[in-house]
């Protein structure tokens, strides 16, 4: 299997579109579905309403944040340049989709109005912010960058279509990511 792995690593960096999979019964090199080639190394790490309301309880959040936390659906993205060339983090380059339909992010004027709402502490609302990923990033030669992507709680499995450019002046050419079918993890019903 390591072959396997090995061949589609030095095969996928000459195709235009990169997917993302998980062989079943192989030892997994990352927590969650990837792709990664000679560019660029990208996961996806879903996360349990349990974790995420852990997470942020732990560091103070009140109850009524938590809850409004506890119904999104989070998926924690590392992404990693592995190239001698810029590699550019723009989300507006990118398409999510659940069941073939168009999707968006939760996005940082929802969480306002949400926090608002509740008139959650600015020393939070920093905290929920440096926790995101961000939504335009320019990634130097080795340079990671981690956070969470927020979908609607409401969604069951989606799809990623990350497209980045390259380069200085954004000319290098586009490296065309996916992931398909990925779980949004919701609670367990207690038996």
């Amino acid at each position: 299997m390591r072959f396997i792995r090995q061949y589609l690593i030095t095969l996928l960096p000459a195709c235009s579109l990169l997917f993302a999979g998980q062989a079943v019964g192989v030892d997994q090199p990352y927590p969650g579905p990837f792709v990664e080639n000679d560019d660029l190394l990208m996961i996806l790490i879903p996360h349990t309403p349990e974790q995420m309301t852990a997470f942020y309880e732990a560091r103070g959040f009140p109850k009524a944040a938590l809850q409004q936390i506890g119904k999104q659906c989070f998926v924690t993205a590392h992404i990693e340049n592995k190239s001698q060339r810029i590699i550019w983090l723009e989300t507006a380059n990118w398409d999510l989709a659940s069941n073939g339909k168009a999707i968006q992010r939760v996005d940082k004027q929802q969480w306002t109005a949400w926090w608002d709402k509740i008139n959650l502490p600015d020393a939070n609302r920093s905290t929920f912010g440096w926790t995101q990923l961000p939504t335009v990033r320019d990634l130097q030669p080795d340079e990671p960058v981690g956070g969470n992507i927020i979908l609607a709680g409401n969604i069951k499995r989606f799809d990623l279509r990350a497209r980045f450019m390259t380069g200085q002046d954004k000319r290098g050419g586009m490296l065309d990511i996916q992931f398909r079918n990925i779980k949004c993890p919701k609670e367990e019903a207690a038996p």
